[in-house]
């Protein structure tokens, strides 16, 4: 019976530290803001302070010296998530008494480009990042990311690639970006409405049909023999179109 009375004794003062500790930890104010940005990002679209201006609206909420009992830290996660080239936030105090928070950017995979006045009209979002989560972000007014150009009739009225069709793009792009020599030499891709792609590469006259955004493995090892044993011996002048877009098959034309 005493055992009970001290083990019910000793989790009610468990209990009452917890309490009084988080009670503590709320009636602090916040010192300051700590922001901590993406260090895996390799293009910088923000610095400390595009962080803090987002946080505090730009000075209009004034977060520093409040309790933390009245700040709303889910609030805040998504009033910094409303600018679209962040991916994730979070926020959160630490020991010192500081507001702490952390994003994540979007990736992008490829810039979108209109090529004409009609399909500016068909989509508003042309004119964008890609990202690898197949979203349509706006462009950063601070960095320009070094990617792929993307246009063509396949992204009329999409506000996102996130369809079958679209993540089959977005494998194609991500392949594209992490592959030395195909980043340097694509300059743009042209998505067909059904999906098949052209490639209009840095040096030469020549396009390349591309088909669908499948087996892009293969494909590009065809390519890589269309560049190292047939252009050599023909010249960068002798071709206009290169398809591979068929099986076991390189057409020059």
């Amino acid at each position: 019976m005493k055992r009970l009375i001290w083990a019910v004794l000793g989790i009610f003062i468990v209990g009452l530290i917890v309490f009084f500790v988080e009670f503590q930890q709320k009636s602090k104010r916040c010192k300051g803001i700590i922001v901590k940005l993406d260090e895996k990002a390799e293009y910088p679209f923000f610095n400390e302070q595009d962080i803090k201006d987002l946080i505090t609206l730009k000075g209009v909420d004034v977060i520093e010296g409040m309790n933390f009992s009245e700040i709303n830290l889910k609030g805040l996660e998504k009033r910094v998530l409303k600018n679209r080239l962040i991916n994730n936030c979070q926020v959160f105090r630490d020991l010192s008494g500081n507001l702490v928070v952390s994003i994540v950017q979007q990736r992008p995979v490829g810039r979108l480009i209109s090529t004409s006045d009609a399909e500016q009209q068909l989509n508003a979002s042309l004119g964008g990042y890609l990202t690898e989560t197949g979203e349509i972000v706006p462009l950063s007014g601070r960095f320009a990311a070094r990617t792929v150009l993307v246009s063509g009739e396949f992204f009329a009225k999409k506000q996102n690639l996130t369809s079958q069709k679209g993540k089959q793009l977005i494998d194609f792009l991500k392949a594209l970006q992490q592959n030395p020599f195909w980043k340097a030499q694509v300059a743009e891709v042209i998505v067909a409405n059904d999906s098949e792609l052209t490639l209009m590469p840095q040096v030469g006259q020549h396009q390349i049909d591309f088909g669908l955004p499948d087996d892009f493995e293969v494909k590009f090892e065809k390519l890589k023999i269309f560049y190292k044993n047939i252009l050599p011996l023909k010249g960068w002048e002798k071709y206009k179109r290169v398809s591979v877009k068929f099986r076991n098959q390189i057409v020059c034309e």
